[in-house]
């Protein structure tokens, strides 16, 4: 059941020749409201486009999201940091070229909010913000049409299930690990390897075997 707002697009114009702003739109979600303990609890940031023209766009990220390579900060007051839980985790870059938005189309990107917050049962109120740059060529130096200030609170509730529960919450995401989508390849396997209780072992395993064998061991 959706019973999050879709955030209304607050969109400053930045150049003499804009992008109409009906033609660009973004919201923050969450798939469900209620979650079990243990479960990956993910916020989406969808960017719409309503125009007859790509769009590039460039996530402008507060610095604390930089650090961690993410494509939006989120918080949860209330919520046990689980940081400590990750070492130093990955080096490397998070250098990334701009994401293109096809005309009438959306691009959906998830993050999981229970790699940073420990959520326990309860009621948590998510806080999630970005702003993104819109472009109207594939080049970081290309003029900037647009950009969205695009934030929101999502509230949702965690409580305790059963372990069959559990492996219906996480058998979507076992599928997704043979997407033909990267990114939702990435995601499944990004949530299953940080979240996965007892009954994935199997699938740990094979995925120690596949791109994601550092994350998974």
């Amino acid at each position: 059941m959706m019973v999050n707002r879709l955030l209304p697009l607050l969109l400053t114009l930045l150049n003499a020749a804009p992008l109409p702003a009906q033609h660009v739109e973004a919201r923050l979600t969450t798939n469900k409201a209620n979650y079990l303990v243990g479960e990956p609890v993910l916020v989406a940031l969808t960017v719409s486009n309503g125009g007859d023209k790509s769009i590039f766009i460039d996530l402008k990220s507060p610095d604390l999201a930089k650090l961690l390579c993410d494509d939006f900060a989120v918080e949860v007051p209330g919520a046990e940091s689980a940081q400590e839980q990750w070492g130093c985790g990955f080096g490397g870059s998070c250098g990334r070229g701009l994401r293109d938005v096809l005309p009438g189309k959306s691009l959906s990107l998830r993050q999981l909010v229970n790699s940073q917050f420990r959520l326990q049962p309860g009621a948590f109120a998510i806080r999630a913000h970005t702003a993104i740059v819109v472009r109207s060529q594939n080049l970081f130096d290309s003029p900037q049409i647009a950009q969205l200030d695009v934030t929101d609170t999502l509230t949702v509730k965690v409580q305790r299930g059963h372990e069959n529960q559990l492996k219906a919450a996480f058998q979507p995401f076992v599928e997704e690990l043979d997407s033909p989508d990267l990114m939702k390849r990435s995601e499944a396997a990004g949530a299953i390897t940080a979240l996965a209780p007892p009954f994935l072992e199997d699938v740990l395993v094979a995925l120690t075997k596949s791109s994601y064998a550092y994350a998974a061991m």
